[in-house]
């Protein structure tokens, strides 16, 4: 089944569980909108509808209105995304800035027959750490200005923290996040090396970007799933779009650089769930993969048809938890720990900013606040992490 036909039967399981569309069009109305927007899939919603010809049998005209403007808002926002897109490229590549382009509209035509069925809020752009006051700067060149905003010595505990720079256009409020470093993009410095070194180029709105090929896509968008939870329904089906648009070769590639990289439970994981959600077909080596005995208790704790329209993200604690979880090794779950504990967040540096010679001490600090995060009796704080 292709991820339309099963978004558009996903949302009357809302409330109760179950279900289906079938003799539940009531409750399809009133809650599959609003779940859809909770997952991120609301383009996908209306795709899928109009595939099963089921729009058309909807009780309640409002619902189909409301669905077609949205989703119409939408496409409009897409189509602004992929016009800014061209500016910042200008902005940058006239800085001699290289970047990659990840997630948003790369994964749009990496992973969907038409591209306005992958929703994205904000433009996700990766530099490598020396690049990164360039790319600021022709940034903030351009209209744009960092979220928050930092004094000097805040700005530089925040980059040698490796936490990315929000910036917002102040006119229309949208967002560019510019990621840096190797941490941000592949779970090794060699495998930084190897998704910049063997990036391709496409066209997005008119304009030459350079974004990760769709076999390192489909792995950064299993990492990107287990760092959240797998709470939302758009990261599951950013795989099984991307997987079913590969190749044979590509497929076992998958499987041989997972391995390679040390992250075949996070593969796993997102091969099962999509293979579970979507009744997406794996070839032998995936269904390996996807039958790690970890996986599936990952998979198990996952809980997608548990989370309704009015679910919260996350916890960041449970998060954490889970990402460790998903680990392949002990000194890999021992590094989770390590950096959720020594390294400062946006939090940190802001309630206190140090100077770069005394950076050090944040390994002191941030144990101290963990501390004072930790869960009581009678309430519990969950613990921030960039």
């Amino acid at each position: 089944m292709t991820p339309c036909g099963s978004i558009a039967r996903w949302p009357c399981r809302g409330r109760g569980g179950g279900g289906g569309y079938a003799g539940d069009e009531t409750e399809f109305a009133a809650n599959g909108l609003a779940l859809a927007e909770r997952h991120r899939v609301v383009p996908l919603l209306a795709a899928g509808l109009a595939m099963a010809d089921k729009a058309s049998r909807a009780p309640q005209i409002g619902f189909q209105e409301n669905l077609r403007r949205r989703t119409l808002a939408l496409a409009r926002q897409m189509t602004w995304f992929e016009r800014e897109l061209g500016a910042i490229h200008t902005a940058l590549s006239s800085a001699g800035v290289d970047y990659l382009l990840v997630k948003g509209p790369a994964l749009a035509r990496q992973a969907y027959p038409v591209s306005d069925w992958r929703m994205y809020d904000d433009l996700d752009l990766w530099v490598e750490r020396p690049h990164r006051e360039a790319a600021v700067r022709s940034l903030i060149a351009v209209g744009y200005c960092r979220s928050p905003e930092l004094g000097a010595t805040a700005a530089a505990c925040a980059a040698r923290a490796g936490i990315e720079v929000a910036l917002v256009h102040p006119q229309h409020r949208r967002l560019v996040e510019l990621a840096h470093g190797w941490r941000a993009l592949a779970p090794s410095p060699q495998a930084a090396r190897d998704m910049v070194a063997e990036a391709t180029v496409m066209d997005i709105g008119g304009t030459p970007i350079r974004t990760p090929r769709p076999v390192h896509a489909l792995l950064g968008a299993c990492r990107h799933g287990a760092h959240h939870r797998w709470d939302r329904l758009a990261w599951v089906a950013d795989v099984a779009g991307l997987w079913q648009r590969l190749s044979p070769t590509q497929r076992d590639e998958v499987g041989d650089i997972a391995h390679r990289w040390r992250i075949t439970t996070m593969v796993g994981l997102g091969l099962r769930l999509a293979a579970d959600v979507f009744h997406l077909p794996l070839d032998a080596p995936a269904a390996s993969l996807a039958q790690q005995p970890r996986v599936i208790a990952l998979a198990r704790a996952v809980g997608l048809e548990k989370i309704g329209p009015d679910s919260v993200r996350a916890r960041i604690r449970d998060r954490l938890l889970f990402e460790f979880r998903a680990q392949d090794s002990a000194m890999r779950r021992l590094g989770v720990w390590a950096r959720a504990l020594v390294v400062p967040t946006m939090v940190d540096v802001q309630a206190h900013p140090l100077p770069p010679a005394l950076y050090p001490l944040y390994a002191v600090l941030r144990p101290l606040r963990v501390l004072h995060l930790v869960p009581r009796q009678g309430g519990a704080v969950p613990i921030e992490r960039a």
